[in-house]
Formats: structure tokens, C-alpha cells, sequence
């Protein structure tokens, strides 16, 4: 029976509700239908059996608005998307994938990680990327459209390919979502509210990570102290290049080929950070009673309305916006 693709949802689908939907559970034996199982459900993979005996798979997969949640075992084996099927795909979404058992690597941007159980990954599928399972892998996926982490273009190429570091976070909305599933159809007046707060959950953590990994990706140890000025100094309206400069024991110069080096500027690096840190604080509803301009003050803007202008620029909403956005389920 053809039906649609739960790993690649319909980008124009509609969101006005986001109550989990089932949407196909099937047992797959051997590799043959396997691939035609591929061919119809999760389209642009090339894919590859690594499995010693008879390979086999399970799958069951429900869709709520644009987005996805799969739940796969399978033997060993490897999906690739190359990047001539990433061209040809329709839209990129992003990938999550937490593993329950065995275990499975993921390659993407010369980045690879392996995750065991209770660890998580992401990537982007508008890009190549590869993974490959272990004997018999369990495994969930969601895919999320992305308009659904606010600010992913700017993150994507730091994160994708690595292994998420806030575990206790990426389980937590893991297990909310697999406890939607179990509530019947006639009973999830509530689901999407669940489901808008595992978003924006996972949102924040998304950027709270790539901030993570953006700092350990730093090679050279005086732009990681830098970046370390730029956090215990980030409410300071002054900061500027002159100030990361004396703090480095530079001339302003040597700073600016420092930075060069990794196509940054003093600036740029300033800016990203107040923005990233802001959008966090933002998105975090233990945080929603305190006031916007407060929490422009708090990162180094001088007033609301740069704020508000340079968030929209980078993020695509005003902080107003994307705070209401955190709070409430789209109706």
C-alpha cells in the first residue's frame, strides 16, 4: 500500500493541528522488501544491508502538522543520502534521532559520532549525510520542519553530525512524545500542547548545544578565551573589539587576523553570542515572567528596538514573537 512518507512530510501540510496521527506500523523480513519498504516510505536514501543472517525491521510512524516521529528496529545496516538525492529531495527538515538499543553512527559536514542507548544526534537532510546501524538498532527519529527551531540556519553547519550533549533534555522530550502515542486517537484533545512544548523544548536545546559545540570547535585556545570574555562580559554595551583585544594582550590587528584565520570578526563573534544567549533565555519558560527589555539589558543591547531589529534579522521574528511562540501551542 503507498503512503506517504513519514521520514520526508509534505512541506506545504497543514499546521493547525499538531495531534499525533498514526500513520503506518508494519514488520519488514528481508532485505529485498526492505529496500522497496524505503523506496515508498522514506524516498532520497540509497541504503545498504550490513546484516549477517536474515535481515529484518520493524516500523511504525505517526505524523503531526509538517512534522514526523518514527520508531525503527532493524538489523545491521546504512542509509546514505548523497548529494545529488539531497538536491533532489523536495525540502529539508531536520532529523533527530535518539537511540534506545544497540547502537548507530552518523556522518554528516566531516563530522561523525557514534550513539548508544540514551544518547541523541541530528542532522540536516537537506545535506548529505550517512548513518549506520548496528545489529539490531532501536531507534526513534523525529523530523521537524525547519521553521520549527527558530534561527537553524545559523546553527545547522556547528551541530549536525555531532552527538547532542544535553541528554537529559533530549530524553525527557523523547519520552513525552512516545507517551503521546500511547493515548488513543479519541483522547488527544491534549496532544498538541505536548507536542508545541517538546518543540520549543527542544529548540532551545538545539541552540544551547551548537553554543556548546561552537565553543569547542574553536581550535586556537585565544579565540576560546575570547569567547569566554565575551560570555562573563556579555551585558556590557561597550564591548567591543578594543576590549577583547586588551583582554587577549594584543593589538587590535593581531585580533583581527586572529579571527580572520576562522572567517570571523570581533564583531560577528560579539553579536552571534548576545543573539544566541538572548533567544535561549527567550525560549525558556521557567524565564517568561521577565521582561523583554530586561533581558536585552541583561546581553549588552542599549535598548529594545536594536534589539528587536537584530533579532528579527537573524531569526525571522521579534523577540515578542518568538517568546509568544514558547508559551502558547499553535491554535
Amino acid at each position: 500500500m503507498q503512503v506517504a512518507s513519514p521520514a520526508s512530510p509534505a512541506a506545504g501540510a497543514s499546521t493547525a493541528s499538531l495531534s499525533l496521527q498514526p500513520l503506518l506500523s508494519e514488520q519488514v523480513r528481508g532485505f529485498g522488501p526492505w529496500k522497496d519498504f524505503v523506496h515508498d516510505h522514506f524516498p532520497w536514501l540509497e541504503h545498504a544491508n550490513h546484516s549477517d543472517g536474515e535481515f529484518n525491521a520493524e516500523v511504525s510512524a505517526y505524523r503531526f502538522g509538517d512534522g514526523a516521529l518514527t520508531t525503527i528496529s532493524a538489523g545491521a545496516s546504512e542509509v546514505i543520502r548523497t548529494r545529488h538525492l539531497a538536491e533532489a529531495s523536495e525540502a529539508g527538515f531536520i532529523k533527530l534521532v535518539w537511540q534506545m538499543s544497540g547502537s548507530l553512527q552518523l556522518e554528516q559536514d566531516k563530522r561523525q559520532c557514534l550513539i548508544e542507548p540514551g544518547q541523541a544526534a541530528v542532522c540536516d537532510t537537506a545535506r548529505p549525510y550517512r548513518i549506520r546501524l548496528s545489529e539490531r538498532a532501536h531507534f526513534a527519529v523525529l523530523m521537524l520542519p525547519h521553521a520549527a527551531c527558530p534561527g537553524w540556519e545559523h546553527i545547522s553547519q556547528k551541530i549536525c553530525g555531532a552527538s547532542m550533549g544535553e541528554t537529559s533534555t533530549m530524553r525527557a522530550a523523547l519520552g513525552a512524545l512516545m507517551a503521546v502515542t500511547s493515548i488513543p486517537a479519541e483522547e488527544q484533545s491534549g496532544s498538541a500542547t505536548v507536542i508545541q512544548a517538546v518543540q520549543w523544548m527542544l529548540s532551545a536545546s538545539l541552540h544551547r548545544s551548537a553554543s556548546d559545540l561552537g565553543a569547542s570547535t574553536l581550535q586556537n585556545p585565544r579565540l576560546n578565551k575570547a569567547q569566554r570574555h565575551i560570555l562573563d562580559h556579555i551585558a556590557d554595551p561597550d564591548l567591543d573589539a578594543n576590549g577583547l583585544a586588551e583582554a587577549l594582550c594584543m593589538s587590535r590587528r593581531s585580533l583581527y587576523m586572529l579571527f580572520k584565520e576562522c572567517r570571523l570578526t570581533p564583531a560577528k563573534m560579539i553579536h552571534d553570542i548576545r543573539l544566541e544567549r538572548s533567544l535561549q533565555v527567550l525560549g525558556d519558560l521557567r524565564q517568561q515572567h521577565r521582561k523583554i527589555t530586561d533581558i536585552a539589558f541583561d546581553h549588552g543591547f542599549s535598548d529594545y528596538a536594536t534589539f528587536s531589529r537584530l533579532f528579527k534579522a537573524q531569526y525571522g521574528m521579534t523577540p515578542s514573537e518568538y517568546r509568544l511562540k514558547a508559551r502558547a501551542p499553535k491554535s
